[in-house]
Formats: structure tokens, C-alpha cells, sequence
């Protein structure tokens, strides 16, 4: 089993990204998407782990309430300032919104 070096922070982020993302309010591209977890990502403390691929799974479960609030709350403060500021051509559906 291969061992890697992992921020497990973005592991997280991308789980509880894909959990809320049909409740964000805002586009949901590729750019837009990696926009939101990059804000989120700057603003939260990385948590990086030495594993064996199998393992890395038991560690994201050892987050606790508090931290997946508080990534929670960055997304979505991100889904807001990228739907302001979204850095991909607007189709005309998004126009009109």
C-alpha cells in the first residue's frame, strides 16, 4: 500500500462541499466549485497526515461538529463573494438571476 502525505482539511472540504452544494446559491462550474473550496481552504487551518491510502477515510471522520460548522460557514460566505465575483463567462440564464 502506497503511503501519502495529505491535507486531510481538503479532504473534508470537498466532502462537506459535495454534501451542501445543491443549497448553495450560486454557480456550480468546475471554476466557480474550485473558487469556493480554495476561499474556504485559505481561511481554515490545514491538518496534514502522513497514511496509507486506506486510512485516510477513518481520518476524515475524526473531524469534529465544530469544524465541519465552521467549513460550512466558509462555503458559504464563498458560494456568496463567487457568485458576486464569478470569473467565468455568465450564460444569460445567469444574467437574469
Amino acid at each position: 500500500m502506497e503511503i501519502v502525505l495529505r491535507n486531510l482539511t481538503e479532504d473534508y472540504v470537498m466532502l462537506v462541499y459535495n454534501e451542501i452544494s445543491s443549497t448553495l446559491d450560486c454557480c456550480k462550474c468546475d471554476q466557480c466549485r474550485l473558487d469556493m473550496m480554495s476561499y474556504a481552504l485559505n481561511r481554515l487551518k490545514p491538518k496534514y497526515v502522513v497514511s496509507s491510502e486506506g486510512e485516510l477515510m477513518t481520518k476524515l471522520c475524526e473531524f469534529d461538529y465544530q469544524f465541519e460548522t465552521t467549513v460550512m460557514s466558509e462555503l458559504a460566505k464563498a458560494a456568496k463573494i463567487v457568485k458576486a465575483n464569478p470569473r467565468h463567462k455568465l450564460t444569460d440564464e445567469q444574467k437574469n438571476d
